[in-house]
């Protein structure tokens, strides 16, 4: 029986390593595909990314000279990206000069490319399109729990069974005899994936110097569905465990690799071409030209707003504000922030991971699991639950669950028959009425949106958490008599991908329910006097109130008044005033980027966001993070004066509470880290729809109920953002510009911090994202080799 040997071995566990997982739909939270090649630089994965799936970190030349000729790369911008790329002469040189690269050749392919005739003897479509075809409807239909009536049959194993159905191929798009020949060779295809990778590796003998990049190609051929392997291997190791389902992918291709190998070794054979084409991989490079414009767009924003923050001095004065108020770091509350300001003199603002510091499992009276509501990056330490409160029937719950799933259109008339077009009828018709919390929660009914979630920690536990919370949001002087505890969810019918325009902190859930519990311990007087005993006390007329920043229409809801003492309630009218105030404010700015005309009437705009959100056929209820270009750690003070223009994740940091630089660190290891996966996706999506995109959002149909989507009935699992989420019909919505990470904190102080996190330091210095100390006069740059550089 042939073995794998050990360079084998370590190609295989390189190509599986190199995969990064996706979030299934009901936890669609924004991760970089490129995540597992963080180990290489930044240009090095160019060259990567191009050799084994013909995919690139870069827009298309063409996008960047209209953005030179717009004048959104400047001159000086070009002039330095050409100096870190090492041109050796003046930018019009530069710019007249020709590609030393051809940008055009092709990657290196799998084998199975080579197979010059049609996998059929009427049709056009070629081998690799049928592999990938065949292997995505088995992958939907092995994975699938939640929307098929029926189930393959599991005992097996996920590679088992797959070779079970290739020895009675009757599904396969293929001649007569062509499909006689696979199913004679299926038979002799070894029983187990491991014997299966030893087996293949054997017959088709891959060089060990290209071994693992043509792994790596194969399971880029059905890149989706890998991700999806990876993504169960994730949760996996969260939960102490593993999967082995990546692994088994790669054996079933790998053995339709074998099953289309016809044999021939000679010269003219499709296995000689294709060794060698291989055997020319390090002539394969990213095109150079292009790299450079993607860097010089990048300083093009980065010098301006660094140097910005250099000159604005975070200066306070020392009087007690008036209201507080706490933000998720998103990029779509800093407009928020900044009507708020305006709009409220004596107002505050900070910034805060939207889960607010609580690493909760949420569960629904009669659900049979708790859902992690929490960054990916973590799992949940404890649970909280909604007290029961005459919870509707079993059968009742599941029809609810039902019509609010991705396939609650014509998958439910389906179901149900045309009795149900008119209730259909009905919910097509824009409202534009205040959302309610069930619409934004598929996990919350009328009956159990309202008590306060409970949670089953003691007294000193919560009293710990709060302690170390209250600063790290920026809260250490006297507080308010109004402190916001804000989160933020938004409303998006029809719409399978409506979690990714959801809090990723919360694992692609509205934050309400955090923000409600955190109040709720704020609020109560044995935590309070608790805090009071560990020095951190509360005044006893601050009161916290929870409240959601529904970022589809920019209104502020005020959640749980009714719990308050009629004092308190006597107070609300005058501060939601000023809310109302805040958010009209956003909507007429915000209004002329969703196609709506800024001069009509708050009630109007306000009336139309909202439809927007409830309209069944809307592809854009709003642009989610699209744009998105800096994080910024610094006091707000430091940026209040600055229009960021809704491209920022502000987080609270005031270095001089942080002497142990302990809170430095968890600021680069978490919310740094969380703001760079969503840079990298909705960078990624831009800058290669084909392979991290979900293309047309009109194609979608929901696979495995909430696994993800096809775009039409075949084809990949596909993954990233659809082409609605960051282009408008005529133009993108998201500039790709590698995240600019911008700390206000003394650079000694920030070397250190950043030494003794190394992943952050991986990122930065691998070229992921870009690091500036904003503490001086001038910015600094932290720089591949290490160390600190003016920029």
């Amino acid at each position: 029986m042939t073995e794998l040997n050990a360079p084998w071995r370590q190609a295989i566990d390189n190509a599986l390593s190199a995969i990064a997982p996706a979030w299934p739909l009901d936890s669609l939270v924004a991760s970089s595909p490129y995540w597992e090649l963080r180990e290489q630089p930044f240009h090095a994965a160019a060259d990567t990314l191009r050799q084994v799936a013909d995919s690139r970190l870069h827009l298309p030349v063409s996008e960047y000279l209209d953005a030179w000729r717009r004048g959104d790369i400047t001159p000086e911008a070009l002039a330095e990206a050409l100096k870190e790329a090492g041109w050796p002469g003046s930018t019009q040189a530069w710019l007249e000069s020709a590609s030393d690269v051809d940008a055009s050749r092709p990657a290196p392919l799998p084998l199975t490319a080579y197979h010059a005739e049609p996998a059929g003897p009427m049709s056009a479509q070629s081998w690799t399109n049928v592999v990938i075809q065949q292997i995505s409807q088995y992958c939907a239909a092995w994975f699938d729990r939640d929307q098929a009536n029926w189930h393959l049959d599991h005992e097996r194993g996920f590679y088992a069974a797959w070779l079970e159905q290739m020895r009675h191929p009757y599904g396969l798009t293929a001649s007569p005899q062509r499909r006689e020949r696979i199913q004679r060779l299926a038979a002799r295809l070894p029983d187990e994936a491991e014997t299966m990778l030893a087996a293949g590796l054997a017959q088709l003998q891959p060089a060990q110097s290209w071994a693992t990049p043509w792994l790596q190609s194969l399971l880029m051929r059905n890149n989706g569905w890998a991700a999806w392997c990876a993504y169960l291997a994730w949760q996996a190791r969260l939960n102490g465990q593993s999967d082995g389902h990546l692994r088994q992918l790669l054996a079933i291709q790998l053995a339709w690799e074998c099953l289309l190998d016809d044999g021939r070794r000679d010269p003219d054979s499709a296995w000689s071409a294709w060794w060698r084409d291989w055997e020319r991989l390090g002539h394969c490079r990213a095109d150079p030209r292009a790299l450079v414009w993607q860097r010089a767009h990048e300083l093009s924003l980065h010098g301006p707003l660094t140097r910005a923050l250099c000159r604005e001095r975070a200066t306070e004065d020392g009087s007690r504000p008036i209201v507080q108020a706490v933000f998720c770091i998103d990029v779509r509350s800093e407009p928020m922030r900044r009507a708020l300001e305006e709009s409220l003199p004596g107002c505050r603002t900070y910034g805060f991971a939207g889960f607010f510091g609580l690493p909760l499992a949420y569960r629904v009276p009669g659900a049979e699991a708790a859902q992690p509501r929490l960054p990916v990056l973590l799992g949940p330490a404890w649970a909280a639950t909604t007290p029961a409160v005459s919870a509707p029937p079993r059968s009742r719950r599941w029809w609810q669950a039902f019509q609010r799933s991705p396939l609650s259109g014509f998958a439910l008339v389906e179901s149900v028959g045309l009795g149900k077009l008119a209730s259909l009828a009905r919910r097509s018709r824009p409202r534009g009425c205040q959302t309610a919390l069930p619409q934004l929660d598929p996990w919350l009914t009328p009956q159990s949106a309202v008590p306060i979630p409970q949670d089953t920690l003691g007294l000193e536990q919560r009293a710990e958490i709060a302690s170390a919370l209250l600063p790290a949001m920026g809260l250490n002087g006297e507080l308010a008599p109004w402190v916001l505890l804000t989160g933020h969810a938004s409303h998006a019918s029809n719409n399978p991908q409506a979690a990714a325009l959801q809090c990723g902190a919360c694992g692609g859930h509205g934050g309400h329910q955090h923000v409600r519990l955190l109040a709720s311990w704020l609020n109560d007087p044995a935590l309070r006097g608790r805090l009071a005993a560990m020095g951190r006390p509360i005044p006893q007329d601050t009161v916290f109130l929870p409240a959601l920043h529904l970022t589809h229409s920019d209104e502020i809801l005020l959640l749980d008044t009714d719990t308050f003492s009629q004092t308190t309630r006597a107070g609300l009218p005058a501060l939601q005033s000023a809310l109302q105030a805040a958010s009209a404010l956003v909507r007429r700015r915000r209004a002329p980027s969703v196609g709506l005309d800024a001069g009509l009437s708050d009630a109007i705009l306000l009336k139309k966001m909202r439809q927007k959100g409830d309209d069944w056929a809307e592809t854009r209820p709003e642009w989610g993070l699209a744009n998105n270009a800096l994080f910024i750690a610094a006091r707000r003070a430091k940026t209040r004066q600055l229009d960021l223009a809704g491209r920022a994740f502000l987080h609270e940091y005031d270095w001089r509470a942080d002497p142990d630089g302990k809170g430095l660190e968890t600021i680069l290891a978490a919310p740094m880290v969380v703001a760079h996966w969503i840079n990298m996706q909705y960078f990624a999506s831009t800058v290669d729809p084909r392979r991290f995109g979900s293309g047309n959002k009109l194609l979608h149909n929901v696979v495995g109920g909430r696994i993800g989507v096809f775009e039409g009935n075949s084809g990949d699992l596909r993954i990233g953002l659809s082409w609605q989420s960051v282009h408008d019909g005529h133009c993108l919505r998201h500039a790709p510009v590698r995240l600019a990470a911008c700390i206000d904190a003394p650079p000694d102080r920030l070397a250190a911090a950043l030494a003794r996190q190394p992943l952050p330091r991986q990122l930065v210095e691998n070229g992921w994202l870009h690091l500036y100390c904003v503490h001086g006069d001038t910015p600094l740059r932290w720089h591949a080799g290490g160390g600190w550089r003016h920029d």
